[in-house]
């Protein structure tokens, strides 16, 4: 469970390296070394350890045989756990360029359809301009009406879409669920009939 570098014993653990092998944790790390004030950082963290704790972790090498077991214990929870997340959580192994657009593609999805909304009404509006015909104020004023009556009719459907399908899949819930409760009913009196 540990490993020695430069003569040191240096423990290991298998939940850290876990945590450590997400390409986002990784990346970060990597970032963080590669950077001069986290560079810093690691060399005052470093500084700190052996002036402050190194000295003292001989005395705590007795007491820590008698906790050992239940440290290994704990990290074999945790990398357990963590292995458990990443398979109802398979996002935390994308690597961190796709997360990075993933979250600008979520970021600016009401931009992008607010854009895309707007475009839609001006195509419409121009359809409809050029099937009234003319110019000036009366046919504008009708291409216009007839754009929020276009609009206003695809936007109605939409929403009679997305009711329709809540509507089919609360019927499928609810039938799913009257079965389940006349199977439990019908179990109940089998039972009961038994004895």
């Amino acid at each position: 469970m540990a490993t020695q570098v430069n003569g040191e014993v240096h423990p290991s653990s298998a939940t850290l390296s876990h945590i450590t092998g997400y390409p986002v944790i990784s990346d970060s790390i990597a970032f963080i070394k590669g950077n001069p004030y986290g560079q810093k950082s690691i060399e005052l963290g470093d500084s700190a350890y052996k002036t402050f704790a190194k000295p003292v972790i001989p005395y705590f090498a007795k007491p820590y045989q008698y906790v050992e077991p239940y440290v290994r214990k704990a990290d074999l929870i945790g990398d357990d756990t963590l292995s458990k997340i990443d398979e109802r959580v398979p996002v935390l192994k994308k690597s961190t360029g796709e997360l990075w657009a993933d979250g600008k593609y979520i970021v600016f999805f009401p931009l992008r359809k607010g854009f895309e909304t707007k475009d839609h009404v001006f195509d419409v509006y121009s359809s409809e301009y050029k099937k009234v015909g003319g110019d000036g104020l009366v046919t504008s004023g009708k291409a216009l009406v007839s754009t929020g009556l276009v609009v206003t009719s695809e936007a109605l459907s939409w929403i009679g879409d997305y009711l329709r399908a809540g509507k089919v899949q609360a019927k499928e819930t609810g039938n799913s669920i009257a079965q389940q409760v006349q199977q439990g009913v019908q179990q109940a009196s089998n039972q009961a009939s038994n004895h």
